[in-house]
């Protein structure tokens, strides 16, 4: 589930924005992809999503080291 690292680690908005964005662009891009003339929009979309949904994976991973140094 997009953001669920973000959610754990209690910044909830950034897992809120992670969650809205990864979900609209999968949502649309999929309901885009099932037309003709859409399926140019709608797989870029798609791919946008999947790209952003990995870099949420490290920016939590990076955000909890991170919050492992704080004192």
């Amino acid at each position: 589930m997009p953001g669920l690292g973000h959610f754990y680690l209690g910044h909830n908005m950034k897992g809120l924005a992670y969650l809205v964005g990864i979900g609209g662009l999968q949502f649309f891009g999929f309901d885009l992809d099932l037309t003709v003339i859409g399926a140019a929009v709608g797989v870029p979309m798609e791919l946008g999503g999947g790209t952003l949904w990995i870099f949420s994976i490290v920016d939590a991973y990076r955000t909890a080291k991170h919050m492992e140094k704080l004192p």
